[in-house]
This record gives C-alpha cells, structure tokens and sequence, in this order.
C-alpha cells in the first residue's frame, strides 16, 4: 500500500486532465466564501455573488452559520484571505494523513489535492473532523454542514449538541440573513446543481440513489461509522470531487477506489464496499453460529 497506492494517483491525476482540470480553480472557492460573507457584512444577498471561472459563474452557497463565521476574515485583502486559505488547507492535508496514520505520499490522493488547490473548506473541515476534538467537531459543522453525519459516526454527541446550540444562536443573532437563506434556498440549490454539472454523487440519479440508500443503511447495522463518513459522498446533493476524501477514514483502499473522477463512482464504489462488508459479516456469523456444536461434540 505504501508505494502501490499513491503510485496510482499518477494515473487518476492524468484521468482528472483528460476529463478537464482547469488550474485557474487554484484559490477559487476560497474566494467564493470570502466574497459571500463580504457581501453580507455589506448588506447585501450573500448568495447573489460568486467568483468567475473564466466566463462561469460560480456562486457562493454557504449557509448562514458559514457566512457569520468567516465575516470577521474579511477585514483582509480578497487575495491576502485567498492565499492564507491556501496554506491553511495545505496544513490541514497534513493534518489529516497525519491523524489517520497514512504516508506522506497521500499528500498527493487527487480528491484531498484538488481539495487543497481549489482551497475549498471541505480540507480544514476533514482535519478538524479526525483531529479537532470536541471544539474541533463545533467548528467544522459550522463551516460545512456535512460535518455531521461523520461526526454522529464518530459519536461525538458533545461537539453535535454544541454545534446546533451554535446553529440556534446564529438564528437569534441574524434573523434577516436566515429569512434571505430560506427564501433563496431553492433558488441557490438548482444554480448549484447547474453550476457543478450534477455533481458526482447518486443525488438527481433515483435508482442509484436508492440503490446507495440501501446499502448505507444496511451497512449501518454492522458499521455505523463507515456508513456515516461514506454517506456525504454517496448522497449527498451536488458534491464535488473532493468530497471522496470523506472515505479515507474508512479505508484507503475504499478510498482509492474513489478517486476516479466520474459521476456515480463514490455511490458504486459505496454500494460494492456495504455488500462486501455485509457478505464479510454472514460468513463470520455463519462461523460463529457453528462453534458451540464442534464444541459439544468434542465434549
């Protein structure tokens, strides 16, 4: 595994060229975020902006608790916040190889990766998912949402707790920017979906999504965590190719083998994994069921 699978991300990086990575998203969701809570603290519909991808549109679409909790970085420079974000994510990439006892050649897995050239928050969630703690846990989910289904995985009810404690006062605290957030939801979720192709999970695909469905919840019930950690890139709406990131905790084959960037793979990939594990677990009960009666007729 140490030279097998990161020599492979040679191939999936080409695959990621052959299918069209542009570099100008190098910084670009960092300026995305940083515009959204700017055009908020300026009084205006944070979800009205965006950044350009040459003549694209990308727009901002981060919930309320994501825009109050950048606001106070924008005192800095657009690019100043762009390349700080920049060496946070490439800290937090670190951070998180490092906490799941990986090679450093992971630095290099093509959907954490992207994640860092395009500075998008999902890096600093992800580290401070597996190595944040309790007030780590608080943070990411304010930051990204999809935060906590990983996080009930882990167990962690007192970082879930707070954070909604958290959600409620951003609530109390900005009222109109929550009644702008609901009234534009629909609105924000349909560009997005445009704006990102589909995304890459089963989300807009009913049978794959059913099919995924399915298998989470099964696999559930023999392995909560994995379900929970697989679930965001599987299911949820428009994810993006650094969402499969999410599967590393779980595997770094499983994780490797969702590092093909084409739509569906993470909820095939997930769908495969569940029967796997389910198939694993009949066989070991299968097993087990047997042993009291080799036991009794040795006896």
């Amino acid at each position: 595994m140490g030279i097998l699978l990161p020599g492979s991300f040679v191939v999936f990086w080409l695959l990621n060229l052959a299918v069209g990575f542009d570099w100008q998203t190098v910084g670009l969701d960092a300026r995305i975020y940083y515009r959204g809570s700017a055009a908020w603290l300026a009084g205006q519909d944070p979800w009205s902006s965006g950044a350009y991808l040459g003549e694209r549109l990308f727009s901002y679409a981060g919930l309320p608790p994501t825009t109050i909790l950048l606001a106070p970085l924008t005192v800095l420079p657009e690019d100043l916040f762009v390349w700080l974000w920049l060496a946070l994510s490439v800290v937090a990439a670190v951070v998180v190889v490092r906490a799941l006892k990986l090679p450093l050649a992971w630095l290099t897995y093509p959907p954490l990766l992207y994640g860092v050239l395009a500075a998008n928050p999902h890096v600093v969630v992800m580290a401070l998912v597996v190595a944040g703690g309790t007030g780590g846990g608080i943070l990411a989910s304010l930051l990204k949402v999809v935060a906590i289904p990983p996080l009930i995985g882990e167990r962690r009810w007192r970082a879930l707790a707070i954070a909604a404690l958290a959600f409620a006062a951003t609530a109390l605290l900005a009222p109109a920017l929550w009644e702008s957030f609901l009234d534009r939801a629909g609105a924000v979720a349909d560009a997005i979906h445009v704006e990102s192709g589909g995304g890459v999970s089963a989300w807009g695909e009913p049978l794959l999504f059913a099919a995924a469905a399915v298998a989470l919840g099964l696999l559930a019930l023999v392995d909560l965590r994995a379900a929970c950690w697989l679930a965001v890139p599987a299911l949820f709406p428009t994810t993006q190719y650094y969402y499969a990131m999410f599967a590393l905790p779980v595997g770094p084959f499983l994780a490797a083998a969702m590092a093909f960037p084409w739509p569906g793979v993470p909820a095939l990939v997930t769908i495969a994994y569940a029967a796997v594990r389910l198939a694993l677990e009949i066989r070991q009960r299968r097993i087990a069921s047997r042993l009291p009666r080799r036991d009794q007729a040795a006896g």
